[in-house]
């Protein structure tokens, strides 16, 4: 069932262990909702711990300091910023697919699947219904919980650049720099600090650079060997999707990162007309109308074409 601000709020409020859960390939957007959350639960006199089935990248290590690190069985489980229970990656879609009582979340691609939903598609990001249902419970937003929340919002809205950084969304930002997160810390830890690694990741990747639909499309392809010879763990490609469609002329960036399996992962990145949510349900994915993700099949050409088709389709052109 769907749920308002109110509703979530008093669900959360009968909780007394919560387990929050995250979706894999974790961005700033799920964890700082997440770290958010059960800073607020623990402040109410709860027990609450998250959980993530991939390790968290260290550069978010900031937003879990001081926080217990404690194991007990939950009697509710809670998901943030999580379109499909697909997405939590194994084991934890195995051991809570069915266990999910409430979801908040922004994405117009959930899938309905948890008990209870408060869903707010207009949102930037999923750190803007977290705090009013913080705001419901009467929760002191202090820095720590703040630069959660201001760490999610500056994340999904590319540090206030996209579409999707509304005018509430920028006045929120205001609120959570008032109450004590430091955002030009928070700014360089996301946008501004790479390692040497990085940079030479960048350099191959930029090479294999390929033009489709006239130069309307581009894409790039990581591969393991790229990120094993530059000493670089995955978290490494998150920067890179967005550089794809900021090249002059480009309506859409598509990334191809091969995954340990050695199966790849697209990431897509839109301008009008194109909808990034749109294009990667056509293999099984989702997100949102300018960012979208989703998983290759077997021949991750093959995946591409697919994609190429519907573009070139809809922007009336060849595929070359």
């Amino acid at each position: 069932m769907n749920v308002d601000t109110r509703g979530a709020a008093a669900l959360l409020q009968k909780m007394d262990r919560v387990l929050i859960l995250t979706h894999k390939n974790p961005d700033g957007d799920t964890l700082g909702s997440a770290a958010a959350l059960c800073r607020a639960l623990l402040s109410l006199g709860k027990q609450a711990r998250i959980v993530n089935a991939e390790p968290i990248p260290s550069k978010y290590d900031y937003l879990f300091e001081g926080l217990p690190d404690e194991s007990f069985e939950p009697d509710a489980v809670v998901a943030v910023d999580v379109a499909d229970v697909k997405l939590l990656g194994d084991p934890l879609e195995e051991q809570y697919a069915d266990r999910i009582d409430l979801c908040i979340d922004h994405h117009l691609s959930n899938k309905h699947f948890a008990k209870a939903l408060l869903l707010e598609d207009d949102d930037a990001a999923a750190v803007m219904p977290v705090y009013r249902v913080l705001q419901e419970l009467n929760v002191d937003i202090t820095p720590a919980i703040a630069t959660a929340l201001y760490t999610g919002l500056s994340t999904d809205t590319g540090c206030f650049r996209y579409s999707n950084a509304s005018a509430e969304a920028y006045r929120m930002g205001a609120e959570f720099i008032d109450r004590g997160a430091d955002n030009a810390d928070i700014n360089v830890r996301m946008f501004e600090t790479k390692s040497l690694g990085y940079f030479q990741l960048l350099s191959r990747v930029l090479e294999s650079m390929r033009l489709f639909c006239g130069g309307q499309v581009s894409v790039l392809k990581i591969t393991r060997q790229m990120l094993d010879e530059t000493g670089n763990a995955d978290d490494a490609c998150e920067p890179l999707a967005s550089i794809s469609r900021q090249i002059e002329g480009v309506k859409c960036g598509i990334t191809m990162r091969q995954k340990k399996d050695g199966t790849y992962k697209f990431s897509l990145r839109t301008h009008e007309p194109l909808d990034a949510s749109r294009l990667g349900a056509l293999l099984g994915g989702g997100g949102h109308m300018r960012a979208a993700g989703c998983d290759a099949g077997p021949d991750e050409e093959e995946s591409l074409q697919i994609l190429l088709t519907q573009i070139a389709k809809e922007l009336d052109c060849s595929v070359e």
